[in-house]
């Protein structure tokens, strides 16, 4: 008599490992590394504002005045002429508009003023703000009437006003916002309506001495 030896049935490993619940542990995620805010202040300041980077008109002021470049304000004060249709060099804000410039690196907070803003035409009030960034936020500084340049040609060195980084709490700033403080009603009776931005200056950075306007 033959004996007959028991069939054994094989189990793919593959199923014992699946069955058993040993699995593999999943890999540990690297934490991503948190990207750094960009510094601003790496370089030094210009002596005049280098770059417009935000600025904004209403659609009546862009039809009324013939003042609208924003790249007039950059660069040392060169405002000439005489008004109301012959000046050059400068930007009428017109009704609540701005112009943002970027200095080039960070003006320090200092003794006294640290900003000068050049005005003209008239006595027309600005409202100035300053960030280190240019996304902001910006801290209001002041609103000043700058003074009245003489009449006639206009006199490059006369006609602006001069805010302090201390008076909105900041130690540093690199973008100056200049906003029109006048709100002269659009459409008015002028082509220079608003603030007439000539130039905007960093004071703790030397100049050479500039020449009147003839």
């Amino acid at each position: 008599m033959s004996l007959r030896r028991p069939l054994l049935r094989l189990v793919p490993l593959v199923a014992l490992s699946a069955c058993g619940g040993g699995g593999s542990t999943p890999s540990p995620q690297p934490t991503p590394t948190p990207t750094p805010p960009p510094n601003y202040c790496t370089s030094p300041p210009s002596a005049y504002g280098q770059k417009v980077v935000d600025w904004w008109l209403p659609a009546c002021t862009l039809a009324q005045n013939i003042y609208n470049n924003p790249e007039e304000v950059l660069g040392p004060p060169n405002a000439s002429g005489f008004g109301p249709d012959h000046y050059a060099g400068f930007m009428s804000v017109g009704f609540g508009g701005y112009v943002t410039v970027d200095m080039g690196g960070c003006i320090e907070d200092g003794p006294g003023y640290d900003i000068r803003v050049f005005q003209i035409v008239g006595n027309e009030p600005v409202s100035v703000y300053a960030s280190e960034s240019p996304d902001g936020p910006f801290v209001f500084l002041d609103r000043k009437n700058c003074p009245n340049t003489p009449e006639g040609r206009i006199s490059r060195l006369l006609g602006y006003c001069d805010f302090d980084l201390a008076s909105g709490g900041l130690k540093r700033a690199r973008y100056i916002k200049i906003e029109d403080g006048e709100l002269y009603p659009c459409p008015g009776d002028t082509v220079t309506e608003g603030a007439d931005i000539d130039a905007v200056q960093a004071l703790s950075v030397p100049t050479a001495s500039l020449p009147l306007a003839p």
